[in-house]
């Protein structure tokens, strides 16, 4: 499956993060440097295949499934897989 260059992004973001941790998509749309409908929608549809998870601390905080972790590694991705949040 592709990623639009969004859901790589936000998915790239989440990747490095270790599995304690999460981000609001307030910080993903710093991070990425992305609008925050693209944000919601690329947070939808990857939650939807299983590659990301929201959580309800506060507000909703999201993290990487270790699915979403393979998945963004792939060589295609590798401009993506290192983006720091």
């Amino acid at each position: 499956m592709a990623f639009t260059e969004p859901e790589a992004k936000v998915l790239g973001a989440l990747s490095i993060l270790d599995s304690s941790h999460s981000l609001t998509v307030r910080q993903l749309c710093r991070t990425t440097q992305l609008p925050e409908t693209s944000v919601h929608r690329a947070l939808l549809r990857l939650s939807r295949i299983g590659l990301v998870l929201g959580t309800s601390q506060g507000s909703t905080r999201w993290r990487c499934t270790d699915r979403g972790r393979r998945a963004i590694t792939r060589p295609v991705y590798s401009d993506y897989a290192g983006t720091r949040p």
